[in-house]
This record gives C-alpha cells, sequence and structure tokens, in this order.
C-alpha cells in the first residue's frame, strides 16, 4: 500500500521532447511494420495503451448511453490482426440507434480525451489522476475480456517490479520509472491521435468509409460520414493544439 502511494504521489517532470519522439517512433513502427517481422511484434506493444483506450471509449459511452458491455479484446497476435484488420474490439449491447451511434462515437473520442487529460494532470500538478484512471480502465479491462491471458502476464510483470522495488528501497527510481511510463502513454497517445486524424482524413476523401466505423454511423445517424470525421479530426488538432501551444 505505501508503495502504492508512492508511485502515485510521485511528481512528474514531463520532456515534451521525449514524447514528441515517442510519438514519432509510434507512427514510423505502426507504418513500417510490414517491412520486417520483427516490427510487427514492436507495433502491438506500442499501441496496447492506444487500443484499449479506444476500445475502452466504445464501452464507456455504451454504458453512459444505457447499453450493456460484454467484452472486449486486445489482439496480440500480429497474424491474427493481418487476418481480421483487427486491433481490438468491444462487444455491447444496444437498445437504440441513438445509443449504438454514441458508442461509435466513444472509442475515437477517448484517446484525444485522455491525453488531454494526461497534460492537464501534470499542468495541475496531479499525474495521479491520470495513473489512477488508466489502472481502473485495465482493472475493468482485465475483469471483462473474455482473453485473460496477456493482461494476467502484465499483472505479474508489475507485481514483481513493485516487489523489487519494495525490497530495495529506491525511490529515486520509482520517481524514474513513473516518470518514463507517463512519457510513454502520453507519446503513444499523441502518435495514435496524429495518425488516426490522417487515416481518418484519407479514408473520407477517397470516400472509403465502409473500412472504418464511418459506415456504422452513417447508417446509424443517417449523417454524411465526412461530419463526424472533421468532428474527431478537430478534436485531435486541439487537443494538439493545447499541448503545444496553451
Amino acid at each position: 500500500m505505501e508503495m502504492i502511494k508512492s508511485i502515485l504521489s510521485t511528481p512528474i517532470e514531463l520532456n515534451i521532447y521525449w514524447v514528441i519522439v515517442i510519438a514519432i517512433l509510434y507512427i514510423v513502427i505502426h507504418e513500417t511494420q510490414h517491412l520486417f517481422s520483427p516490427m510487427r511484434y514492436i507495433d502491438v506493444y506500442m499501441n496496447y495503451i492506444p487500443v484499449l483506450t479506444h476500445e475502452f471509449g466504445h464501452i464507456l459511452f455504451n454504458r453512459i448511453s444505457g447499453g450493456r458491455a460484454e467484452d472486449l479484446v486486445i489482439v496480440v497476435s500480429p497474424n491474427e490482426r493481418s487476418e481480421t484488420g483487427q486491433q481490438g474490439f468491444a462487444i455491447t449491447r444496444s437498445d437504440s440507434r441513438l445509443s449504438e451511434a454514441i458508442t461509435t462515437i466513444g472509442g475515437y473520442m477517448m484517446p484525444p480525451i485522455m491525453l488531454y487529460i494526461g497534460f492537464l494532470a501534470v499542468d495541475y500538478q496531479y499525474p495521479s489522476l491520470f495513473l489512477v484512471a488508466y489502472l481502473l480502465i485495465f482493472l475493468y479491462f482485465l475483469v471483462i475480456t473474455s482473453r485473460k491471458l496477456m493482461p494476467i502476464l502484465i499483472v505479474i510483470i508489475i507485481g514483481f517490479l513493485i516487489y523489487f522495488l519494495v525490497q530495495n528501497d529506491v525511490s529515486i527510481m520509482i520517481s524514474q520509472i513513473v516518470t518514463v511510463l507517463y512519457q510513454f502513454v502520453l507519446g503513444v497517445l499523441l502518435g495514435e491521435v496524429l495518425l488516426s486524424s490522417w487515416i481518418i482524413a484519407l479514408l473520407t476523401i477517397r470516400n472509403e468509409s465502409d473500412t472504418w466505423d464511418g459506415k456504422a454511423l452513417r447508417e446509424q445517424t443517417h449523417l454524411p460520414t465526412v461530419l463526424f470525421s472533421l468532428i474527431w479530426i478537430a478534436l485531435n488538432l486541439y487537443t494538439v493544439y493545447y499541448m503545444f501551444f496553451v
């Protein structure tokens, strides 16, 4: 318990340049993963948190709109990702088209929202809020997912790490680890926000809405896909603007 309190109370000295470097690496690895087989596995590890954030967004907005969540899965096999075209998925049930539309929208809103919260928490010296938020998201994911092997392995690794830190009483190392992890999460979220904005823009311009959730939203709301594309891209760009200029 004392270790958890220490981790949550650790001050974060955010280095925006490291966040940018991680974001660039995230984009480069994702876009070049087909060139080298090991890159496919690195891509899975790097976008684990963005995929979790996206799929949890579907579930959160589904619950807010009165729906029911049944499963949340992060696909960790590069071969399965290649065959299905899915990095992850959430299985939800909705009682109306409005609830279905809100559920779909939530997945795309969650990454910029969490990125915004992450920077806001540092600005106001409450980084623990961001850490607790992701801790709760992960615990919910661990409970609801039908594929528990990977999250259980993550829990075991974190448990061993905490045990090592407790046994050696290395408070300085705790601060460094928390800072690095915090910047990594912000970096991959920034990379996801930038990459998804570009992909959504391309799909909309090419009128390829059938390859993403734009088709579902068009059918659910009878509104043009471009409207939702503009909303998501605007939210993403505002978040990036806040990071660098506010």
